[in-house]
């Protein structure tokens, strides 16, 4: 059980606590049989409740099994000096998802407004179940050369059902909680470990990883789309879609500054001569093609340094920021990229004269390539062994993060999201705090 206590201020100023608490119980079973230790068969059985949701769907059965071969333990591999290991494996399973849901999200609750007047819905009733991933994958694990290089594939397709998302039903009711479709993730990572140096004094081992995934929505219910991070005086920038990835951004496509007019010139799409919302489409896309990861590990007698490199490739980012500083259209500082804006009737260029209202919409023309390289920490440290009396190990080490970025992104950071806190949503910069460059000096005993 969860319990929470709120308070409220009744019509004669009191304070009114009011206790609310989610039930959530679950039984779990697992079995796991291996048979001359090559075939191994698991099977993962569980039932889930919670009373958060609706009469009727409150409990979900997620079943899963999976299986594994260890072919290096047959005999036509069994003494092969160059295979270490080798394991095929594969599994199938759910599991279920009822976070976030408030305790009492099946009931219609109400409350008086704080100053007096009309009641108003504090909780819409919803018909809400669980929320269901259904994960199916198959790997393979080989170990050469004693496993001193070990390399991992895994291929595995992700259907998410029933995604529970909000929907707007406008201020005087809010939002509703509804299962409102289906969502799919399928991909692959691979991993390579190396040891690449083993010795007395030195040793440096490896480690890379790289993941390709792409998703895209399934299906949506109640409505075909769903609109989402509403820009003040434009409009929504992301648009959940059937048939679409997820959090795409929406807007108009630029076509380029009319040179007698200055103002933008967007295409039309909808092939009817006139600038107009038909001609919207989507624009962008935030989910990277791939990521990737590579760490290097060295240790020289008590030294040891460690370091690690990201890197994103594929997506893109809708730089909101440069709304603030090159749309010229009110009184606050502007970018150099303005000097460029168009002023004298036959001038050829991209950014559009002062005060343009062309400019005032939602549009590709802040669209950019979020791929980068990121030198993401670096730590180099030393080991005393015995320094003093009742010190049995002292560790010093000086650690930097977020220390060089290679990117073409205009933004001050290509790994930032200004609305990180919502479902589908990601790679907008506005405004966003950039994850700051740090240097740590630190200190470590045993005694």
């Amino acid at each position: 059980d969860v319990t929470t206590f709120e308070f409220e201020k009744s019509q004669n100023g009191n304070k009114v606590y009011r206790e609310e608490t989610l039930r959530e119980l679950s039984f779990f079973g697992r079995m796991v049989y291996t048979y001359d230790n090559k075939y191994t068969l698991m099977g993962v059985f569980r039932q889930n409740g919670s009373s958060a949701l609706a009469p009727g769907k409150k409990w979900g059965f997620f079943p899963g099994v999976s299986g594994s071969w260890l072919v290096s333990n047959e005999n036509f591999l069994k003494d092969n000096n160059s295979i270490s290991e080798l394991k095929l494996r594969g599994g199938w399973g759910k599991t279920g998802n009822a976070s976030g849901i408030p305790f009492y999200s099946s009931y219609n609750l109400e409350r008086l407004n704080q100053d007096g007047g009309s009641w108003s819905t504090y909780q819409w009733g919803t018909d809400t179940g669980w929320e269901v991933t259904t994960d199916t994958n198959f790997g393979v694990d080989l170990g050469l050369l004693n496993n001193r290089i070990k390399f991992s594939a895994d291929f595995y397709k992700r259907i998410t059902d029933d995604l529970i998302m909000p929907i707007e039903m406008g201020s005087t009711i809010g939002n509703i909680l509804r299962n409102v479709g289906s969502m799919e993730n399928k991909g692959m990572e691979f991993t390579l470990n190396t040891a690449n140096i083993k010795n007395e004094n030195f040793t440096w081992n490896t480690n890379f990883n790289i993941s390709f995934n792409k998703n895209k929505i399934n299906e949506l219910k109640y409505m075909p789309t769903i609109n989402k991070v509403f820009i003040e005086g434009m409009d929504n920038l992301v648009r959940f879609a059937a048939g679409q990835p997820v959090g795409s951004f929406y807007g108009y496509q630029m076509q380029g500054v009319d040179p007698q007019t200055g103002d933008i010139v967007y295409n039309d799409l909808n092939g009817n001569g006139n600038f107009d919302t038909g001609d919207r489409t989507f624009i962008g896309n935030p989910n990277p093609d791939y990521t990737f990861g590579f760490s290097n590990n060295f240790t020289y007698k008590n030294w040891y340094l460690d370091t690690l490199i990201t890197g994103s490739v594929g997506n893109e980012i809708y730089n909101a920021s440069r709304f603030e500083l090159e749309l010229m259209n009110d009184f606050k500082n502007q970018s150099t990229a303005v000097l460029d804006r168009w002023t004298t009737v036959g001038q050829v260029t991209n950014v559009p004269r002062a005060n343009s209202l062309s400019a005032m919409v939602i549009s590709d023309r802040f669209v950019e390539d979020g791929s980068y390289v990121k030198l993401k920490s670096v730590t180099l440290g030393y080991n005393f062994k015995n320094p003093f009396k009742g010190v049995s190990k002292l560790n010093v080490y000086a650690t930097g993060q977020n220390l060089y970025t290679i990117t073409d992104y205009s933004g001050f950071d290509p790994e930032v999201n200004a609305f990180a806190s919502s479902n589908g949503i990601s790679g907008i910069d506005y405004g966003t705090y950039p994850q700051v460059r740090t240097i740590v000096l630190g200190l470590k005993a045993n005694f």
